[in-house]
This record gives structure tokens, sequence and C-alpha cells, in this order.
């Protein structure tokens, strides 16, 4: 008898996305491993999971779900009980203008249990297509919200004796990071009268807890556990990381890595978690944010078989993640890519990814020197912090390998005056230079609460738009919020893009001395350059984000 994963495996070959081989394969292992189709596929690295899920919706006839930020409504995720939700492979985001009930699942669910479903919550349902994680991640957010996260501190024991309190409330605050979606750091911080936890959400920091400060004592000593730190030494920072999953808590989270930063500072220790992202999990250049002309530019210019391509920006404006998607778009079983990082924050299969060490001597120029030597096609340098490193890379560019990194310059066409003042050669520059790529993260506005009204001069004038007419288009903003964004106004965050394309022209003006001005304006005149704040005003007017976003990103 024919399964499910035959039949989407035949449609696969059928369409020309795999051969029979390739089938034959993955279901003789499906049968060791009893994984689905689509994830095997993509786990052997025959299709991506854009690919997968594209295939997936049309030979289910589901379609995918294109929603934006949190998933799902507090409202809706009582109606089906969640042992019900998990057993059909389903969880409920929204009802529709319709008032169909929205199903999330990854895959077809059967007609009986649909009718179940639609007869419990007396609605007619629909269903819609989403990957495995993002199920995973939907109800991780949704059931983790229903579960209490608080602590009652003044009953809780800190003598010192009560371990399990510190690691319950330890959990319980990475429980709530996790299934929030949008928070990239938890900062533990001892204050004069207490103890403070913060998260960083969509870029800014928030206060969730106030603690005393025996308790938070504890904490930090449980973190320095957890990550195979020494707990006596309290005078040096320390560095660490640790997978996380709940063992004390009843709850389902997917399993998370972090990396653990600990700093001494008035009244104790300071400890900073990052969250990191899964293994190998799929970075798509085209989910980013980039219009749609530069992105197509970018991805040719990848394509180049030498030079240097640099992506600059300050910390946390998502440079690492825009790099790790080009490395997987370039990876292939003809190419030897190898990277050279501080820290390794994304494991990719594939890549040959190398960590900077000061315990060992391998710095960035060292380890740059020993990759040199093992036949690299695609070398990725974290940063170019020294005038050694940016002299190997450019040398590296221009012998036959393509260099990707990281520069820190507030926009596109600064980057060639930094490059020159750290001590590479004008013409070497010139001649490796491919394309930089400014860009900045910016928080979208929620798009279950926001609402559109006419853009007013003030507003305007914020986005260097003086002679456009007020109301000339709408903007979206959320005065007060909602629950799904923690009436913050805002959920989830999207990059702005500033990409310069380097033509003959502009190396010959870099060669000679030109200015930032003046390599933006030749740029700019061959229809190589469009800045940050162009795009910027391009997402105010799709509605994606705000003039006061722009505005703080941009004018830093």
């Amino acid at each position: 008898m024919m399964t499910r994963g035959d039949r989407f495996g035949g449609y696969l070959v059928q369409q020309g996305l795999i051969t029979s081989e390739n089938l034959e394969h993955v279901l003789s292992v499906q049968r060791v491993v009893q994984e689905k189709v689509g994830q095997l596929l993509i786990r052997e690295g025959l299709l991506t999971e854009d690919q997968v899920m594209r295939a997936l919706s049309d030979f289910t006839k589901i379609p995918l779900y294109t929603g934006n930020g949190t998933p799902t409504d507090p409202r809706v995720v009582r109606l089906i009980p969640e042992k019900m939700a998990r057993r059909a492979g389903v969880m409920p985001l929204v009802r529709n203008e319709a008032n169909e009930l929205l199903l999330a699942c990854n895959g077809p669910v059967p007609r009986a249990m649909l009718q179940n479903i639609s007869r419990l919550v007396r609605a007619p349902v629909r269903l819609v297509l989403v990957t495995e994680r993002q199920l995973r991640k939907i109800q991780q957010m949704a059931y983790a919200r229903e579960f209490d996260t608080k602590i009652d501190f003044r009953t809780q024991s800190v003598n010192g004796e009560d371990l399990n309190a510190v690691v319950e409330l330890l959990e319980k605050l990475m429980v709530r990071a996790i299934s929030q979606n949008n928070v990239s750091d938890i900062h533990f911080e001892p204050q004069m009268d207490g103890f403070l936890v913060r998260f960083r959400e969509d870029g800014m920091l928030r206060r969730v807890e106030s603690l005393p400060a025996a308790m938070g004592q504890k904490l930090i000593s449980r973190i320095k556990v957890l990550a195979n730190l020494d707990i006596a030494e309290r005078r040096a920072p320390q560095d660490g990381s640790f997978a996380f999953q709940p063992t004390r808590l009843k709850v389902e989270v997917e399993a998370v890595n972090l990396r653990v930063s600990i700093l001494p500072v008035n009244y104790g220790e300071k400890a900073v978690l990052r969250l990191l992202p899964p293994h190998d999990e799929e970075i798509l250049l085209d989910s980013l944010g980039m219009d749609e002309k530069s992105l197509t530019r970018f991805k040719s210019i990848l394509r180049s078989p030498h030079g240097l391509i640099l992506v600059t920006g300050p910390t946390g404006s998502g440079k690492s993640t825009t790099l790790y998607g080009a490395l997987q778009l370039l990876r292939s079983d003809t190419t030897n890519i190898t990277s050279l990082e501080d820290p390794v924050e994304l494991t990719l299969r594939g890549v040959n990814q190398t960590q900077v060490d000061g315990g060992v001597r391998l710095d960035f120029a060292s380890g740059l020197r020993s990759i040199l030597r093992q036949d690299p096609d695609i070398i990725m340098v974290g940063e170019i912090r020294d005038t050694d490193t940016l002299r190997v890379s450019l040398r590296a560019a221009i012998t036959g390998h393509l260099v990707l990194s990281t520069l820190h310059t507030n926009d596109a066409p600064s980057s060639f005056s930094r490059l020159l003042d750290m001590g590479g050669e004008a013409f070497l520059v010139a001649v490796s230079a491919r394309a930089i790529l400014a860009q900045r993260l910016v928080r979208l506005v929620c798009a279950h609460c926001k609402q559109p009204r006419p853009v007013n001069r003030a507003e305007l004038d914020m986005l260097g738009l003086r002679d456009t007419p007020e109301g000339a288009f709408m903007i979206h903003r959320s005065l007060d919020g909602c629950d799904l964004c923690n009436h913050k106004g805002y959920s989830g965050r999207i990059g702005l893009f500033e990409l310069l394309v380097v033509d003959e022209e502009l190396r010959e003006r870099i060669m000679h001395g030109a200015t930032s001005h003046e390599i933006a304006r030749t740029a700019r005149a061959a229809g190589n350059y469009r800045s940050l704040l162009e795009d910027g005003v391009d997402k105010v007017k799709m509605g994606l984000t705000t003039p006061e976003e722009i505005m703080r990103v941009t004018m830093e």
C-alpha cells in the first residue's frame, strides 16, 4: 500500500524536483528514522525548506500561511484542548473575516478530525500550511502563554538550600523568553536595591522581573553551572555556552543553544544570555526584507568567482544573519567554503567553520592565512578588525577567492575610507571590492492592531520628503497596541538595506581618493546605489514600519 510519503515523493519526482534515485534513498532512510519525506529531503540537502513547502502546498492544495508577527490569538487558543490540537497536528491561529477558524498544520489532516474540531468550535475551519518548526513554535508561544511564568518571590526560600526554587525560576524565565519568539538576549543585572531581569525584544530592552538580590546571585551561580564556568571566580569576565531544555517544568519548548557572558559590575556580576538559532536553520535572503532589485543584484554578485563583498552596520544590525544566508545560497558539493568566526553563532552544514580562539593564538589574521592553505573557494571572515586581517583578505580576494566579511561603518560609501584608514592600499581596495551592503533592523508595526491614516507634515519632514504634500500616502500605526504585541504596537523586525555595487568608474574614483559623498554620487548616477533612508521610506509606504523607526536607525 502506498503511503502519503510515497505519494508526495512521487509528486516531487513528477515535478522534476528530485530523481527516482533520490526518492528511493530517502524512503529507505525513512523506514529507519520515521521522519517525513520532506524533512529528510531537507536534511539530505536535496531540497530547501522553501521548495518542500511550496511543493507540499501544491500537492495538498493547502495554502501557505503568510501572516506576519505572532501568529496566535490568545482568544482562540483555548477553543481547542491542547491534547486534541497536538493529536491532530494543528494549531488555532485566528478567525478570519468569514468567521472561519484558521488552523496551522504541516500536512493533510483527516476529514473526520476536522469535522470534530469544527463542531467543537461551532465554526467552519480552514487549514493553512506552515513548516514543522513553525508549528512547534506556534504551539510553544500559545501554550507557554497559558503557562504561569510568575513566582511569588516573597514566599521563595533564598537561604541557599532551595536549589529547586532557583532552577524553576531560571527555567520559567527562559521559557518565557523562548516562547515570545522575538527575544534575542536575556539580561540579569544586580542593582543597589535588588536584581533586575530584562529581555531584548525586537532590539529594545524591556524590564520583565525585579527580584531579591539574594535570588539574583543564585541565578548567576546556576547560569555558571550550566555554562561550565568557574563559580568561585567573581572578579574576571567569563564566557561560555549551554543548550537549554526544561527539566523541572512540564512544558514543551524547542531546545535552544545559548551563549553566556558574565561581567563583574557594581553590586555583583551581570550575565547576558544570547539565544542562538537552531543548527543549520534555513536563512533565505529573500525573507530578510531586501527590495527585489537589490536582492537580484546581490545574489548575482555573490556568484562572482573572486573579490570582496562586505556587509556593514552596527552591532545587532543583522550582519551575521545576512552572511549566513549568503553562505547557505552558495554552498554546494563542488565548492569549498570555510569561515572564521568569533564566535560561531549558527552551525552550517556544508561549511567548514573555525572559531577564533585567543587561548591558542588563533586570531582572524593567522586563521585566515591557515585557511588559504586549505584550497578554499569562498572564505567568510567574521569581521575585519585590524590591518593584518584586512591585508590578507584583500590579497585573498584578488588571487581567485571570494571573500565575505563585515565592517563597522554607518553606510556603504564610507566603507572605502574606513578600509583605507585601516591601512588598505587604494589599488587593492578598488580592484577587489565587488559590493558593499549596509543594513539596519527596524521594528515591524503589529499586523494585528495597526491602523492606516494619511501621512502628516511632521512625518514627511522626518523622512526627508519636504516636497511631498501631506496625505500623499498612508502610514500604518498602532496607538495602544494589543495583547499580541504586549501593547508595544510593534511585533517582529525587518531589514533596511543599502546596496552599493562597484563598477569600473567607481574603482577609478576610489584609487584617486574620492570622498564618501563623491562615491555615493558616482554610484547613484550609475544606478548602483540606493540609501538606507530610501529603503526605509519605501517600507513606511508599504505599511511595514513607522517614520520614528527609520529615524531611530538611520540617524545613529
